[in-house]
């Protein structure tokens, strides 16, 4: 009697679980309406070969919204760059155990600064969209991408310009630079 009962209770167990399961996966309410813009998604993320960045403006005036949605892209972008290098530097200073850290990393994080500077006015536009909205004033996005492998390129050919280092940083920055240039192949 016993092996009888035992399959129903089973099947009655099985479907209330399958019902808690589905009543409590239900998908996730927000707190409003969610907004996304038109450079939203993998193609606008920065990747093993680009640091991309999109920024975006309203102004009453169509080229004001352009300026500033451009500015806030290359910002957004010059900080990814910025926080990704220091990152990675951090990492390859702990995993060699370079003897004067503190130093490579000034040195490194100044270099890094000055590239950033330089090579940020050498990006590419990967989109702009510019809609006028209902008050009459102008919303732009702006997507920007550096292709990491010419600015870490960049990065070794000052690196070995420069002649305040010492050889110890310099062939550890050149060594970390020609590692960067490979990973973003």
């Amino acid at each position: 009697m016993t092996r009888k009962i035992f399959p129903i209770v089973l099947l009655f167990f099985g479907m209330v679980f399958s019902g808690t399961l589905a009543t409590s996966c239900k998908s996730f309410k927000g707190p409003g309406e969610e907004v996304t813009g038109p450079f939203d998604g993998r193609k606008f993320q920065s990747n093993n070969r680009y640091f991309r960045a999109t920024g975006q403006a309203i102004s009453q005036d169509a080229n004001v919204s352009k300026r500033r949605s451009m500015t806030n892209a290359k910002s957004n972008l010059a900080g990814l760059v910025s926080s990704t290098m220091r990152t990675v530097a951090d990492e390859y200073v702990q995993e060699k155990g370079i003897a004067n850290a503190g130093e490579f990393m000034e040195r490194y994080e100044v270099l890094s600064r000055e590239v950033v500077n330089q090579t940020i006015t050498d990006i590419r536009s990967i989109g702009e969209r510019t809609f006028r909205l209902d008050d009459g004033r102008f919303q732009t996005y702006t997507a920007l991408e550096i292709r990491k492998k010419h600015m870490y390129r960049h990065m070794r050919r000052l690196a070995e310009a420069r002649r305040d280092w010492n050889d110890i940083d310099r062939n550890a920055f050149l060594e970390l630079m020609e590692y960067l240039e490979n990973e973003a192949e």
